[in-house]
């Protein structure tokens, strides 16, 4: 019997690969896009939103076309009606399964010209040693091949700060294999009081959402609006 906070160790490499194996059943989920569609050739932009806050932004419109889902993980995937961009939005999974999340979407990541990944965290995560006088800060991640030209540049995301999950592993992916890729991290302190009019326009000029004067969010009062 054990006490709140001690750890026992296993005493052989056995007992640790027992572990491993109790461990792994138990995160493993056989992840997979719920219908068997044919991937396009090539897709201009591959476009991936995480998080509750841009799921809120996009949902109450209709500039999106429904291709596949994986529900296991709250996963959709979208086509714009406009151009030929494809848009792959998640929230609330599991950390843990963004590596399998990266693999069951690496056919359409490999044929995008361009990949970018916008995603929110909390404003109290972001570090940096001057005081932070706004509702939210946007920050940017490249890969070594810059993407096309966005109208609009964000600066670098500072160190210490990191990012992790899906579009992490994009970026890593897309890195490792030479291509462009971003990411966009917003840090944003009220969600639900904040509409963001840079990524508003960023959304808008791939038409995942209309003329940002017409777009409208749902005002959810909540506060757990992360990923």
């Amino acid at each position: 019997m054990t006490t709140f906070g001690e750890i026992n160790e296993p005493s052989s490499r056995t007992a640790w690969e027992d572990w491993d194996e109790v461990l792994f059943t138990e995160n493993y989920i056989d992840l997979r896009l719920e219908k068997e569609v044919e991937v396009p050739k090539q897709i201009d932009t591959l476009i991936i939103l995480e998080g509750k806050y841009l799921f809120d932004c996009v949902r109450a419109h209709n500039e999106l076309e429904l291709v596949n889902a994986s529900p296991e993980v709250n996963l959709r995937l979208f086509k714009t009606k406009k151009l030929n961009n494809y848009v792959c939005m998640i929230r609330d999974y599991n950390l843990i399964l963004s590596s399998e999340i990266v693999e069951m979407l690496k056919k359409y990541i490999n044929v995008s010209t361009d990949v970018i990944g916008v995603l929110t965290k909390p404003l109290v995560e972001y570090q940096v040693s001057e005081l932070v006088t706004h509702d939210y800060v946007i920050r940017s991640l490249s890969a070594s091949k810059p993407t096309r030209d966005l109208d609009k540049t964000f600066p670098h995301l500072e160190q210490p700060n990191i990012i992790s999950g899906v579009s992490a592993g994009v970026l890593c992916w897309r890195e490792v294999n030479d291509k462009p890729a971003m990411v966009v991290v917003c840090y944003i302190e009220h969600p639900e009081e904040v509409q963001i009019q840079e990524l508003n326009n960023l959304l808008e000029k791939f038409k995942v959402i209309p003329h940002v004067e017409k777009t409208h969010r749902d005002n959810l009062l909540n506060s757990n609006l992360y990923i």
